[in-house]
């Protein structure tokens, strides 16, 4: 009995390493990079944790985000680190003697209704038509990024910040300030060293077409007459069909 609470405690000590906490909500952390907006396969174990991008969505208009900058613990600066590794882009410091630690990006979408209608767009067709049979898989919607303090300090004080895309698909913010001046800030000059993901809710619309109502984290559940899995929402109407 003393080796098994022994092994529990153990799995759930190298399971709590992969995970962040951020404002209360949890995430996964990650040493490779992962775009916001990303469609993707998570790949965990007790021991080790990867995310896999299959695919990136085209957004003809650009995404309102929220942005909150977060002064780094321990944890998520042991978890910048990590990250920060291989390419050093990001130099930054940290001590408990700091009066002012420095500080770290959370930039998450807020605006659910344009997402899923981006999703629904003509241009997304073909991406659709692979999520129908791929039920695990899922967007990114939420990262934690380190970025230079400069740059920290520009998303600060910008009135409005928005994930926008190239014609290349290529992701960058678009900083809007007070007066309306736009900055743009590139994503790649930043660390990403967590995120969260949402899954895909499932409805017919009154064309019988498969159609993406809602997306979800882990702990939500779809909304009424919508489903996770994209065949049960057409099992469904074709059972009051009959």
């Amino acid at each position: 009995m003393y080796k098994i609470i022994s092994l529990l405690l153990l799995s759930f000590l190298m399971f709590g390493c992969k995970t962040i906490s951020v404002h209360q909500k949890t995430q996964k952390l990650t040493k490779t990079n992962v775009e916001l907006g990303s469609i993707g396969l998570s790949n965990g174990t007790v021991i080790s944790h990867s995310y896999e991008s299959i695919a990136l969505p085209t957004f003809k208009k650009e995404l309102k985000l929220s942005v909150q900058p977060i002064p780094f613990s321990k944890q998520s600066f042991k978890a910048f680190v990590k990250a920060n590794e291989q390419t050093k882009k990001v130099a930054l410091s940290y001590s408990d003697s700091l009066k002012v630690k420095p500080e770290y990006a959370l930039l998450q979408f807020i605006d659910r209704v344009a997402i899923t209608k981006a999703l629904n767009d003509s241009k997304n067709t073909g991406l659709r038509s692979y999520l129908e049979n791929k039920e695990d898989a899922k967007m990114v919607t939420s990262i934690s990024v380190a970025f230079s303090a400069n740059e920290i300090k520009a998303l600060k004080k910008a009135a409005e910040v928005f994930l926008v895309q190239s014609i290349s698909k290529k992701f960058s913010l678009q900083l809007v300030s007070f007066e309306g001046k736009k900055q743009t800030l590139e994503l790649t000059t930043g660390v990403v060293f967590a995120y969260q993901t949402s899954g895909f809710c499932w409805k017919e619309n009154n064309k019988r077409k498969l159609v993406i109502a809602d997306i979800v984290n882990g702990s939500e559940g779809c909304p009424p007459n919508t489903y996770r899995k994209a065949s049960k929402a057409v099992q469904e109407d074709d059972y009051f069909k009959l």
